[in-house]
């Protein structure tokens, strides 16, 4: 967890800093990186494969478990260099670990 420290400027105007080893852990490199839109599009950094593909779910294989992806219409739009793309209407995710 980030350790913050609290700095007061002036009266009414704060400002915080991260410790960046906390923040960049090792820990935190080694696992799949997400970044989801909404429920519309899901980005996977860390993908090393596809378990299972259909319309309405998608199981990928990840450094460090699985990532489950249900939905309705979901495609895989990219794939590339452990990078892979998800749109559609996404309703769950399940990590397993």
């Amino acid at each position: 967890m980030p350790k913050f420290r609290f700095k007061s400027a002036r009266k009414n105007k704060f400002n915080f800093t991260v410790d960046k080893e906390d923040v960049f852990s090792t820990q935190m490199i080694k696992g799949a990186h997400t970044e989801i839109f909404s429920n519309k599009k899901m980005i996977i950094e860390g993908c090393r494969g596809i378990v299972d593909y259909q319309n309405n779910y998608i199981k990928l294989k990840l450094k460090k478990g699985y990532l489950n992806i249900v939905g309705t219409d979901i495609l895989i739009s990219t794939f590339e260099d452990e990078k892979i793309i998800v749109n559609g209407n996404i309703i769950s995710l399940e990590f397993i670990v």
